[in-house]
């Protein structure tokens, strides 16, 4: 986790804080992609970014990715226990 990024209170309603909050959880939290073992582990910002730059590439091997059965595991602060997004026919 990066100890250098601002702490989000959580003072206040409205879109900008909102959108704080939405930032400063993809900044602290990570995502890993594995198998029987793991590919790679890399915050969710960077998923986020490299994702949207190959978008044609990336979400048909993402889509494919799942049926052949690769787990991706979000954790983080935020996440006391880690979400396993995972497709199992």
């Amino acid at each position: 986790m990066s100890k250098n990024l601002p702490e989000v209170v959580s003072g206040g309603s409205g879109f900008v804080s909102g959108i704080k909050r939405f930032f400063s959880v993809i900044c602290r939290n990570d995502i890993a992609v594995s198998r029987t073992n793991e590919f790679f582990h890399m915050p969710i910002l960077a998923f986020l970014i490299i994702m949207l730059l190959t978008f044609e590439v990336s979400v048909p091997v993402i889509l494919i990715s799942l049926f052949c059965g690769v787990e991706y595991t979000i954790s983080g602060e935020d996440f006391p226990e880690p979400k396993k997004i995972t497709f199992k026919p």
